[in-house]
């Protein structure tokens, strides 16, 4: 393979007429660019420079590998710029996954928040359960994911994979209007042994979460409805068809007409860690840095909004 400083060397001899030009253009010394242009003549077998007492000039041959030389030399110029781009957040993609409650508040604020910094990079977003999205990580179709994972779960194999907490996520659960507890403001999952459920996810490792909840309880659930939609779970129990688990996260976009209530459990079995997995290397490109600092920025400020919502939202019920 052609070396690019050789090729760079009969270039400037080309351009300036002599060698000792060439050297002084290049910060060379002319016995460093006579060795040079001498070893490329070796590798390539055909003469590229003929010297004179004038200066030095290109033979045929000489000439036809400048002329590759300098589209070689265009291209690795475009390539240097469009790096620069990509690190300097001018350009690029950033393809992001995330789980469908994510999408509810986390993410739309996120990708808001990335656009008005770097508004070169266009940011695309799939919605995805986690497992789904730790397969599209490790085939590289996915730059960065948003997971969760219970405690009750096996965790999720994160070999290769880089991982970075963003919060604490705890369920509370959601009523319907004028339901029987709704008075209160902490409830025991026991108390809600005789209700209908809606289970906001219908496959995957967490559709056992709720289960192994209440049977801890000491029931087994009714579940009359699963739907991964935040919203179709909303509009189920607002119509009074069942309760349901609403994470915290969700909050502050909650229908107003539900009551939402924190629940008391044993330990953390319904607090979910939610964080974002992206490809292990030492290498993270500039988009991945830039969006993994606003996720966490959004979390930050989300997590105590949607504390004040819940304690403002129970409040307001209460004096009703």
């Amino acid at each position: 393979m052609l070396d690019v400083r050789r090729l760079q060397v009969v270039r400037e001899v080309g351009r300036q007429g002599s060698l000792s030009a060439a050297a002084a253009a290049l910060a060379y010394t002319p016995s460093a660019v006579s060795q040079q242009l001498a070893a490329l003549e070796r590798e390539l077998g055909v003469g590229l420079v003929e010297r004179g007492p004038r200066g030095a000039t290109l033979t045929e041959a000489g000439r036809v590998l400048v002329r590759y030389a300098d589209e070689i030399f265009d291209r690795i110029c475009s390539a240097q710029e469009e790096l620069q781009a990509l690190a300097g957040l001018e350009t690029g993609r950033l393809r992001l996954g995330a789980f469908s409650t994510a999408c509810t508040l986390l993410v739309p604020r996120a990708v808001v928040a990335f656009r008005e910094r770097h508004p070169g990079v266009e940011a695309a977003l799939v919605e995805l359960d986690p497992e789904e999205a730790l397969a599209q990580l490790r085939a590289r179709e996915l730059d960065v994911a948003l997971v969760y994972e219970f405690p009750a779960e096996q965790p999720a194999a994160l070999d290769g994979l880089d991982y970075v907490h963003l919060l604490d996520d705890r369920l509370n659960v959601a009523l319907p209007p004028g339901h029987r507890l709704g008075r209160r403001r902490r409830l025991r999952l026991s108390e809600l042994a005789k209700e209908q459920w809606v289970q906001g996810v219908h496959r995957g490792s967490t559709v056992q979460v709720l289960p192994a909840a209440c049977r801890a309880a000491g029931f087994e659930p009714i579940i009359v409805f699963r739907s991964d939609d935040p919203m179709a779970v909303q509009g189920f129990v607002a119509a009074g068809l069942g309760v349901a688990l609403v994470p915290q996260l969700t909050v502050p976009t909650a229908r107003r007409d539900l009551l939402i209530r924190a629940l008391e459990v044993e330990g953390d079995v319904l607090t979910r860690r939610v964080g974002v997995a992206l490809p292990a290397g030492p290498y993270r490109p500039a988009a991945t840095t830039a969006m993994l600092g606003v996720l966490e920025e959004v979390s930050s400020s989300l997590r105590a909004e949607a504390t004040a919502r819940l304690a403002a939202r129970n409040k307001r019920k209460a004096k009703r």
